[in-house]
């Protein structure tokens, strides 16, 4: 069964998870972080989304974002994770 569409409202906080396959870690080093951020600034400062607060852990992460446009955030998160797998 296909998960349900996310509902993304423009100018509105949204709370972002993404974990590893298998709860498998995602970052294995500070300079993998640091990759990511990087990815994450570029996107989100071209599609105008922004960054309130995030937290990478060793195998997940949480975003707030607020987008500008109700495709803002798949604009930055398709790129991004495809990108930094």
């Amino acid at each position: 069964m296909p998960r349900q569409a996310r509902s993304v409202f423009a100018n509105i906080p949204h709370h972002i998870t993404q974990r590893g396959n298998r709860r498998g870690d995602v970052f294995f080093c500070d300079a993998d972080k640091d990759y990511y951020l990087q990815l994450l600034q570029e996107y989100t400062l071209k599609h105008g989304v922004a960054v309130l607060a995030y937290c990478l852990m060793t195998n997940h992460i949480h975003l707030i974002l607020q987008p500008t446009t109700v495709d803002g955030l798949q604009k930055v998160l398709k790129p991004l994770h495809m990108r930094y797998s």
